[in-house]
């Protein structure tokens, strides 16, 4: 145990002695975890393992600015009780208070051999409960943290739209994170992981404020969250009901970080599952990539036949199969009879054909025209409105999922897709399905949350379990509507796009816990060198969903066809999209940068990527003890680009090109 635990430990029980002397406050212990719980105030602090990790936090809740803390209450009683529930076996300590007619409780879940813990609030009332603030964790006492220099939390964005990306803030820079935010030390890696496992009503908030070397000076979890980086223009919606509950949220403190984020993943989908998996992870092509607005029937085909006859037999497949996935403007370069036709011209080259919709925009903007032609309902019905106005992202206006015109809508256009034979789909722009209203066509939904959810769970019903779903444009949370879903927004061929989508990979691996895979975009190898296209071949392989987007039709040019075959066939690389899961950042990135450096191990080899984002070329080290290896040990390893075989003692040294990336595969057998 080091100083820093023993001092932490060692207060915190002088202070429970002191505290048992006084009637009003409890402490309780179980496993590694101590709960000091103030019945005069209803001030409760979070102990594991002799770190504090929430001190004196006071529950809050209520309407906009309008909030009620547990210190106002009266009646403050607190117990401990045997728990057993989906995440496990050991202790719930639940606190209960009276407000006026309102009866309120908060529960703190313990968990045998777990370093997480759950904690929730609820408002009860029999006049009823409305409510569009709670927040269960609600700290404004410092406590020290981490005691060594090099802290870092962390902002993960609510959805990954605008090209938004996630960020570190040193220790003394205010965050707000959306979802989940960790705060953890690069050297130690040791952290501490908050976040909501509940996605069902509230778009939750993290705010904390942190100081000096590793000081927590605020800390507040809070469902309600209503900002620019949510896309709300007013403020969260009420949650009505008898009883109110807050997402459920989890703290834990972990010896690596990443390992915690992980975890909460895991968390995230014991409580909403993954949807029933469809097989392997897909390689393909997408046409958004370079023909974009000019795909046509024609080219599609050609296309199909070009990777057929070059790259599908030389590796890049996945159990034999290749998806050709048309996006947005289809219905322009193809007619009604010729999706059979493609659909069988896909499956006769063993591949699986895809297409694109959007279900919560309206892009043609005619407010006066029907939605769907068997219903009298018009665009201007079907708006989700803010202030009366509809409201508008991205130039696409977004529309109601609860109502029965988008609904319809819905389902028609699925049935269509299943009726010609397509097996996925990639949908677009969803995050503007959870943007808040005014008002919904269904008066028992009041959050954009619960309409998201709503109409996500319509979606995948109408799918009839026929097709794979892949999320382009969308919150992060929740992963159960959804076989894959894009990490970034769109990425294209240069050096800076690829540090882009690793940006999202750098912080965002993990998801892959809560979606089958992560989507790393289309691969573009045109108009840039081949130094990045293997960076970025390199990016989409390490990150999940594999998928080119070059112009490979017979208008397509011979440099860009050979860049393909060049690029795309290495067995090796290919072996990593079709085998492993999201690599992990090796170290972090610099503000809002991503990590140049990733690894998978696989149990018998260790993958790493190691990339050079910069304009010249770059000596990189890479200590073995970074990636869980001995220093003492050679091992034998090959880079995969250019099938150079090395032995590897104590560290990765390598001269990177510019804009470029190496790849090794380390040999752990011996």
């Amino acid at each position: 145990m080091n100083m820093k635990k023993i001092l932490s430990l060692s207060l915190s029980l002088l202070t429970a002695m002191v505290l048992e002397a006084s009637a009003a406050v409890k402490v309780y212990n179980f496993d590694k975890w101590t709960l000091g719980v103030d019945n005069a105030t209803g001030d409760v602090t979070i102990i594991y393992a002799g770190d504090t990790l929430v001190n004196r936090s006071n529950a809050s809740w209520g309407v906009n600015d309008d909030r009620t803390t547990m210190s106002q209450c009266a009646k403050i009683r607190s117990s401990i009780a045997d728990n057993k529930d989906i995440y496990g076996t050991g202790k719930v300590v639940t606190l209960k208070a009276t407000h006026g007619k309102s009866q309120v409780s908060q529960m703190f879940y313990l968990y045998t051999g777990k370093n997480y813990m759950h904690t929730e609030l609820k408002v009860s009332s029999p006049e009823g409960v409305a409510l569009n603030y709670m927040a269960p964790i609600n700290s404004a006492s410092s406590y020290t943290l981490f005691e060594q220099a090099g802290n870092y939390s962390l902002f993960v964005p609510f959805d990954n739209d605008a090209f938004i990306r996630y960020r570190t803030f040193v220790f003394g820079e205010p965050t707000e994170s959306y979802g989940v935010t960790a705060f953890f030390n690069t050297d130690s890696r040791e952290g501490l992981v908050v976040g909501a496992i509940e996605h069902t009503d509230w778009k939750t908030g993290i705010q904390a404020v942190t100081s000096g070397v590793g000081t927590v000076d605020t800390l507040c979890v809070y469902g309600g969250a209503s900002t620019t980086i949510t896309r709300d223009l007013i403020p969260h919606g009420k949650v009505l009901g008898k009883t109110v509950k807050s997402p459920r949220i989890t703290l834990g403190m972990f010896a690596d970080w990443r390992a915690g984020m992980e975890a909460f993943g895991d968390q995230c989908a014991t409580f909403a599952p993954k949807i029933p998996s469809l097989g392997a992870r897909p390689f393909g092509w997408n046409s958004w990539g370079a023909l974009a607005t000019k795909i046509t029937f024609d080219k599609a085909i050609e296309v199909s036949d070009f990777i057929r006859e070059n790259i599908q037999n030389k590796s890049f497949e996945n159990e034999g199969v290749v998806y050709i996935d048309l996006d947005a403007f289809w219905d322009f370069g193809f007619k009604h009879h010729q999706h059979k036709i493609f659909v069988e011209h896909c499956r006769a080259n063993n591949q699986k054909p895809g297409i694109y919709w959007c279900p919560f925009t309206d892009w043609g903007k005619n407010a006066e025209a029907k939605v769907v032609g068997d219903m009298d309902y018009k665009w201007k019905d079907v708006y989700i409105r803010a202030n009366g106005e509809p409201v508008v992202f991205d130039g696409g206006i977004a529309i109601d999922p609860t109502h029965p015109a988008v609904r319809r809508r819905i389902e028609t256009q699925m049935k269509q897709f299943i009726e010609w034979g397509y097996e996925y789909v990639k949908i677009d722009f969803m995050a503007h399905g959870t943007y808040q209203s005014d008002s919904y066509y269904d008066k028992n939904i009041t959050t954009g949350m619960q309409a998201y959810n709503q109409g996500m769970k319509y979606l995948v019903e109408q799918t009839e379990g026929k097709l794979w779903i892949n999320l382009s444009i969308a919150p992060l949370f929740p992963g159960n509507y959804a076989h894959s879903r894009r990490i970034s927004c769109d990425a294209w061929a240069d050096i800076n796009n690829t540090e882009y989508v690793l940006n999202s990979l750098s912080y965002g691996w993990w998801l892959d816990h809560i979606y089958h895979y992560n989507d790393g975009d289309h691969i573009v190898y045109k108009e840039v060198s081949d130094g990045e296209n293997r960076a970025r071949i390199t990016s989409s392989a390490i990150t999940g969903v594999y998928f080119l987007g070059d112009d490979m039709s017979k208008g397509g040019t011979d440099e860009v066809k050979n860049k393909v075959v060049r690029n795309t066939t290495n067995p090796g690389i290919n072996e990593i999209a079709r085998t492993c899961p999201s690599f992990r950042p090796v170290e972090i990135g610099s503000g809002d940068r991503g990590s140049d450096m990733f690894y998978h191990n696989r149990g018998d080899v260790l993958y790493v990527a190691i990339f050079n984002f910069a304009g010249k070329s770059a000596e990189k080290q890479l200590p073995l003890h970074r990636l869980g290896l001995s220093g003492a040990i050679e091992y034998d390893a090959v880079e995969l680009w250019s099938g150079d075989k090395t032995k590897i003692r104590a560290k990765i040294a390598v001269e990177v090109p510019a804009k470029d990336v190496k790849v090794y595969r380390i040999d752990l057998k011996k």
